[in-house]
């Protein structure tokens, strides 16, 4: 633990940035698989959209429990090691590194056994496990008694309330593909979780309420640490919670607002920043009362337009969804009745869908949906509004805007929606 400390307060005396700018690079990898048959490793940039990288990923052949390979960058981020038999069943656990201008070693064991994997070279490595082993030291003991309370709970069928029980009994009932049928009892378990239904009073007393206190305490223990040691590897750490945790959690929003300057200024071309900035403001932004964000976005015959022009002074619901999205495509048929039954009033609804590569999914979903509304589309995120929505699920989000582009609603329901339109058309 002295030498951990002695180690930070060197490296960080100085908070100069550590990538190459424009310049290729070579990072020489290569380690060992341990107790496992597994016959291929991919590698992702944590920043690569799922869908996008999965077209065309790198992929290392391991070969007698040995692999290697030699990796080009131009810009320090963070990377994932993926082992491709996880992806394929959909419960993968990456291996997290920062490429350098030299050579790292892995040893790589089982996902049970994730703990025991080692990365050895480049001091962001270091670092990062740094960061790893005190957040363990100081938390894991107080999140483990808490997890087995937990447990205990769920043995004694104590822990959560049979209303959230049966919504998931009925989920095993339908069939996978039964995205019409399961949206509704997503939205339910959404919010008995939000209102604090999902757990029994004894639960909240000795798991939920200590743990959501622990998470509390840990969230400004890690801001500290992050603001005190300014480096790429913490900035990941700030960038992933930007874009995966501060938009259900708003003390991590806060967070993240108070110490994201200092990495801005240190880091003003780190491709982090721009994506930070632009989740920020969309969480800031879209908001009940607030105007929405205007944006750029291609038609489906490949012409530029603004969401203004589109929009044109209507009650309009924005649909920002994508022909791969199930929950989306399924949220949308249980809206379109109420669509069926105000557009004639003057309600519209312009899609706007993330799209990979090409368009033929999309005019595909188009024809069998038959949306009869204007539907734009951010191919390859070339327009990033997803992210200047602050959007950082698969399952997309619908905000609907009044004439005078206040912003009504944000994700509602389909009564919730008819009757907005009702007093809003009237």
């Amino acid at each position: 633990m002295r030498f951990c400390l002695i180690y930070l307060v060197s490296i960080f005396i100085s908070c100069t940035p550590m990538y190459a700018q424009n310049e290729k690079a070579i990072c020489s990898i290569s380690g060992r698989v341990i107790n496992r048959e597994s016959k291929t490793l991919l590698i992702r940039k944590s920043t690569q959209e799922l869908r996008s990288f999965l077209k065309d990923p790198i992929k290392i052949p391991i070969q007698n429990g040995a692999f290697s390979y030699t990796l080009p960058f131009t810009e320090i981020e963070a990377l994932e090691l993926i082992f491709e038999d996880e992806l394929d069943k959909g419960m993968w656990k990456p291996i997290l590194f920062f490429p350098f201008e030299g050579k790292i070693e892995f040893e790589l064991y089982p996902q049970e056994e994730w703990e025991k994997n080692k990365t050895r070279g480049g001091d962001l490595n270091k670092e990062y496990e740094i960061y790893r082993e005190l957040a363990r030291l100081k938390f894991q003991f107080y999140k483990d008694k808490l997890n087995n309370s937990r447990d205990s709970l769920r043995q004694a069928n104590q822990l959560e309330q049979e209303e959230y029980l049966q919504v998931f009994k009925d989920l095993r009932l339908l069939s996978p593909n039964d995205q019409l049928a399961r949206v509704p009892l997503y939205q339910k378990s959404d919010e008995l979780e939000k209102t604090g239904g999902r757990y029994t009073e004894i639960a909240k007393q000795l798991y939920l309420n200590p743990f959501d206190s622990l998470v509390k305490e840990e969230l400004k223990w890690k801001y500290q640490y992050i603001r005190n040691n300014c480096s790429l590897s913490n900035y990941y750490l700030l960038w992933a919670d930007a874009m995966r945790v501060a938009k259900d959690n708003m003390l991590a929003a806060q967070l993240i607002k108070e110490v994201f300057p200092f990495y801005q200024a240190k880091f003003p071309n780190h491709i982090y920043t721009q994506s930070v900035i632009n989740q920020l403001n969309g969480l800031k932004t879209i908001a009940i009362g607030n105007n929405y964000i205007d944006l750029k976005a291609l038609t489906v015959k490949g012409d530029t337009v603004s969401l203004s022009k589109v929009v044109d002074s209507k009650v309009t619901l924005v649909n920002f969804w994508g022909s791969w999205c199930g929950p989306c495509i399924a949220k949308m048929r249980l809206i379109k009745p109420v669509y069926d039954k105000y557009k004639s009033q003057g309600f519209s609804i312009v899609g706007i869908a993330r799209e990979f590569q090409n368009l033929k999914a999309l005019n595909n979903r188009i024809k069998i949906e038959q949306y009869s509304w204007i539907n734009l589309v951010d191919l390859d995120d070339q327009f990033s509004i997803w992210n200047k929505y602050g959007i950082n699920n698969g399952v997309g989000m619908m905000i609907l805007i009044d004439s005078k582009g206040k912003i009504l609603a944000i994700d509602p329901k389909p009564a919730e929606l008819d009757e907005l339109l009702s007093k809003k058309l009237k």
